[in-house]
């Protein structure tokens, strides 16, 4: 059903696969995982699938109702939206890249604060160099579409 029978949820590791695929049909039915709770910040298995489940709903989003809206400090620092912003960079419309840059900002400035609660320093420290890379990524992306615009 949906992808996810339960032959194979039987054969994977339960409840990741199982998470994976209320994830994806999550993202189909447009629920927000961002808005229902914000995702863990280790480097279990667990977590690893929650933040990749929220990437594809994101990156999935037609609409993309997440661009320019403020972010959880635990949603920033699990780096889930530049790996967004990375997936859906070129089909970013000028004002999305625009939004995007500026979300970015706000993101750095949320990261200045410190680890969030749950997150090791090492992964702290790759995610505020991400944030940067990310928004020099958008604003290229910007100048090369958004130039005679």
């Amino acid at each position: 059903m949906w992808g996810c029978s339960d032959r194979l949820i039987k054969r994977l590791a339960g409840g990741v696969a199982l998470f994976t695929c209320l994830g994806a049909l999550a993202g189909c039915a447009g629920f927000d995982a961002e808005a229902a709770s914000g995702p863990c910040l280790d480097d279990s298995q667990g977590c690893v699938g929650q933040r990749t489940a929220m990437v594809r709903s994101m990156s999935a989003d037609p609409a993309r109702h997440w661009i320019g809206q403020a972010a959880a400090r635990d949603v920033v620092a699990s780096g889930v939206r530049l790996f967004a912003y990375q997936n859906v960079r070129d089909k970013l419309s000028c004002a999305e890249l625009t939004a995007g840059i500026a979300d970015l900002a706000t993101a750095k400035s949320v990261l200045e604060q410190g680890p969030a609660p749950g997150q090791s320093m090492l992964r702290h420290n790759q995610i505020k160099a991400m944030t940067e890379d990310v928004r020099a990524s958008l604003a290229a992306s910007r100048q090369r579409k958004c130039a005679s615009a």
